[in-house]
């Protein structure tokens, strides 16, 4: 999806909460999040997100890909498994009555390296994240790891794909 076609659809989305008379909020990460709030990139294979009102936005994704021609899953909360109650984030905007809030880049890097994957755009986005955040040392990123997951849950392979992105640059 493109950055106009994510607005497209989150614009949609918030209408037709607006026409239910509902609220919805939305914390976006991963791509949508590099794309949208950060502008490291044009385009992102879906959206992840945590959302409520869960059940009524999974009915409206469905209403709204038909009417876009987009995948079904255009919006979904498969992120879920990487987010954790030190989750922090920051309001972005509104679109009708659903607001928008993405992770702090701080955030949003810990989950790319928690997810540590080199295939496709994460590899791109943890150094553009890198950059952003002035992140230098090996010891700059364990530093923001910490801050959020427990270390026993940072993988051996996360080592290699930090070394990896620091030295690529």
């Amino acid at each position: 999806m493109t950055k106009q076609e994510l607005i497209i659809a989150l614009e949609l989305l918030g209408k037709k909460l607006q026409e239910r008379e509902l609220g919805g909020e939305i914390i976006l990460t991963g791509g949508a999040s590099m794309c949208l709030v950060h502008d490291a990139r044009d385009m992102t294979k879906d959206i992840d997100a945590l959302y409520e009102p869960k059940s009524v936005i999974n009915e409206i994704v469905e209403s709204v890909a038909s009417e876009l021609g987009l995948p079904d899953n255009w919006l979904n909360d498969s992120v879920k498994g990487f987010v954790n109650e030190n989750m922090e984030s920051n309001f972005w905007g509104a679109y009708g009555a659903l607001k928008v809030s993405s992770v702090t880049p701080e955030y949003l890097l810990a989950m790319k390296l928690m997810s540590s994957r080199v295939e496709g755009q994460d590899y791109n986005d943890i150094k553009f994240l890198f950059n952003k955040l002035n992140i230098t040392t090996y010891e700059d990123a364990e530093r923001i790891l910490e801050k959020y997951y427990p270390i026993s849950l940072i993988l051996p392979k996360t080592k290699y794909v930090i070394e990896e992105c620091l030295l690529d640059d």
